[in-house]
């Protein structure tokens, strides 16, 4: 049988068990052996103390929890390799439905932002022709050739 690191004589109000109390609990957590129910109430009793962080008490209730040292220690092991393959802590990204979605909702906000612009444009144009008739809205074609035509000689080689 294998021994663990919490041999039931660490304890994290020693000095000289501080760290192996506290390597003993992060091997629980890590191995995913500490219940959800108690995980649930430790988030909740870290989250309501804020600044001051009970880490005594939540040490000594991630190890209060009957384990068994064998399995233990095979689920601290796999979640160590799968740490070391993953590189580190877990990031989770942003998966392919998020970044399809979220380029949609660019693309549409772009399209829609194009459409107004050009409402407003045209119907500025058109109300500028009505309002002063000597005005040729149409020479904006004319600068825009132009500029498309010195862009394909100085660009294109």
């Amino acid at each position: 049988m294998v021994a663990t690191p919490d041999d039931g004589k660490r304890d994290p109000g020693q000095p000289d068990g501080v760290e192996a109390a506290v390597a003993a609990a992060a091997l629980r957590l890590m191995a995913g052996a500490v219940p959800k129910p108690a995980l649930e109430r430790l988030r909740t009793a870290a989250m309501a103390t804020g600044a001051d962080y009970p880490w005594e008490a939540t040490t000594r209730a991630i190890l209060a929890a009957p384990v068994e040292p064998q399995r233990l220690v095979q689920q601290g092991l796999i979640a160590q390799r799968d740490w070391i393959l993953r590189g580190g802590r877990e990031n989770p990204k942003p998966g392919i439905g998020r970044k399809a979605k979220g380029l949609l909702a660019r693309l549409c906000a772009q399209f829609v932002f194009g459409a107004l612009f050009a409402i407003v444009l045209v119907t500025g144009l058109v109300a500028a022709r009505y309002k002063w008739p000597a005005v040729d809205i149409y020479v904006a074609v004319g600068w825009l050739d132009a500029a498309v035509t010195w862009c394909r000689q100085t660009f294109a080689g």
